[in-house]
């Protein structure tokens, strides 16, 4: 098994983390992307990857990005409207910077990538700014993609459109073609996007990745599109502390409701009825998938 997206640095995982990693393992887990999501996180992640890989030898790569919506965090939401652009431009250079520092210890460029969502619920933006926050996420994908390229890394893409609209999947899967020169890989996580959009993630070489929504009663439409993704482009995760599985969420007696490592068993075991497959030919495959991607 392998969990190709995960927050280890994040609470509560941060503080659990050796025994969520050491419970997958027993449960044959072998591979577990931790994704950096902004400056300050990255060296938690390392940390974690280093202490871990001692005891455990080659179960943690690091994949670090700046998501999305840290460009907002650090500038709209704090009230700051001047300069943002600017700022944010400022941080990518600084990434950048820590990139070339700590390029050895890096699997993964990630997470990073396109979300209309976030800034779309909060009402006291203006047109403009919703718009310039847009332009300024697209320009930091394409640094990151750029990046990605020049050092023949995957990426771990994130994408999530304001509902009902297909707009902020489509401008990714448009920058990844036009700066990936046919050359970058890797995998949009959590994906939720419809069929056609499903082939065209294909068709550029990427993976996708699956979660505990295909364990919902609501993951009808996610199950659907499993179902007709290849088997040789399929990847699991978690997005720990992110989305706990079904059994977690509706168990009462479980006060602090998290994701971890060891929930890849519940995913997968739906996925194997999805896919009419074998556990032991599901975990064969896409572990392979995994190895030729992040290691």
């Amino acid at each position: 098994m392998h969990d190709s997206h995960i927050h280890l640095a994040m609470e509560p995982l941060r503080n659990n983390y050796i025994d969520s990693i050491d419970a997958f393992l027993r449960d044959n887990g072998k591979y577990i992307l931790t994704q950096g999501t902004d400056i300050v996180d990255f060296d938690e992640n390392f940390q974690i990857a280093e202490e871990t890989n001692k005891l455990y030898p080659n179960t943690i790569q690091v994949a670090i990005g700046l998501h999305p919506t840290f460009f907002e965090e650090i500038t709209l939401a704090l009230g700051i409207v001047e300069d943002v652009f600017e700022k944010c431009q400022k941080k990518m250079i600084l990434f950048e910077d820590i990139f070339n520092k700590k390029k050895k210890k890096v699997s993964a460029i990630g997470e990073c990538g396109l979300d209309y969502y976030q800034f779309s619920l909060n009402n006291e933006y203006t047109k403009e700014q919703k718009e310039q926050l847009k332009e300024i996420q697209k320009i930091m994908l394409r640094n990151e993609i750029q990046l990605a390229v020049e050092n023949s890394l995957p990426m771990s893409i994130h994408s999530r459109d304001v509902n009902g609209s297909k707009e902020c999947l489509q401008d990714a899967i448009r920058i990844i073609a036009e700066e990936g020169k046919g050359t970058l890989k890797g995998s949009f996580h959590s994906y939720t996007g419809d069929i056609s959009q499903l082939n065209q993630i294909i068709d550029l070489g990427f993976h996708v990745g699956f979660n505990s929504i295909i364990t919902y009663k609501s993951g009808d439409t996610v199950r659907e599109i499993l179902k007709k993704t290849p088997l040789d482009k399929i990847l699991f995760e978690t997005d720990g502390p992110f989305l706990p599985p079904q059994s977690v969420r509706k168990n009462k007696e479980i006060k602090e409701k998290f994701a971890q490592p060891k929930d890849i068993r519940e995913i997968m075991e739906v996925a194997c009825q999805v896919k009419n497959l074998s556990m032991e030919k599901l975990e064969k495959v896409t572990d392979e998938n995994y190895r030729n991607l992040f290691t």
